[in-house]
């Protein structure tokens, strides 16, 4: 009956969620521990946006050189002139709109923000663990003053997302105890948050790579609806 209690427990994470703390001090040293992971964790999330964002600006660019490069090259393509000048003008636009975008963005320059904050943030834990070892007293007392730095600190720059949080919150097992169906949920609601993002470029490099299939006659998927008259 005590395995089946168990079981239960963990698989519905009846658990108290978060390590009991004893102290003010200790509290805002754990706050400042999660807020640090979850910058870094903002920093990374930005910087591979950074990274995909430059692939896809890239792979789509290289399409629109392709298509007018095949047409001149002599081979025979399965669409009609119309259809690929429709193409080309669609890919030249949505490569503009794309590339805007991410410049204003400015995904690689939050990125260094966001991680210079974190650093920060690990320096001031170690300070006031350093403060608190050498005189726990005085520390108490300094609390003001540390939170106060720490809120400076925190302004610097931008705010962490919800699924920055979520996935410190799974990460940092020592401090969150979160089992079972609550930490598959934690966690695939954090994924679809953090990637969800990448699914508008993903659908326009999808449809790019099936386009240039199909004039190639390597795949049949558009061609049927946009070169019907074709065969």
């Amino acid at each position: 009956m005590e395995k089946i209690r168990n079981v239960f427990v963990w698989v519905f994470s009846r658990y108290p969620e978060e390590r009991e703390k004893t102290s003010q001090t200790e509290k805002l040293i754990d706050s400042m521990r999660i807020t640090s992971k979850c910058r870094f964790n903002a920093s990374n999330r930005l910087s591979l946006r950074s990274k995909t964002s430059f692939f896809i600006t890239t792979i789509l660019s290289l399409g629109l050189i392709l298509i007018p490069l095949l047409q001149n090259s002599g081979v025979k393509l399965n669409f009609t002139a119309s259809v690929l000048n429709m193409l080309q003008i669609f890919l030249a636009v949505s490569v503009l709109i794309y590339s805007v975008t991410i410049g204003t963005a400015r995904y690689d320059l939050r990125s260094r923000e966001l991680d210079e904050c974190g650093q920060k943030i690990k320096r001031l834990i170690r300070d006031v663990r350093t403060l608190n070892e050498k005189n726990p007293e005085q520390t108490k007392i300094d609390l003001d003053k540390i939170n106060t730095e720490y809120n400076q600190v925190l302004k610097e720059s931008e705010n962490h997302s919800r699924s920055d949080y979520k996935l410190s919150k799974l990460e940092m097992t020592g401090d969150y105890n979160i089992t079972g169906l609550k930490r598959l949920f934690l966690l695939f609601t954090a994924l679809v948050q953090c990637y969800f993002p990448y699914l508008l470029p993903a659908i326009f490099l999808g449809a790019e790579i099936i386009f240039i299939t199909d004039m190639l006659s390597i795949t049949e998927i558009l061609s049927p609806f946009l070169n019907a008259e074709i065969k």
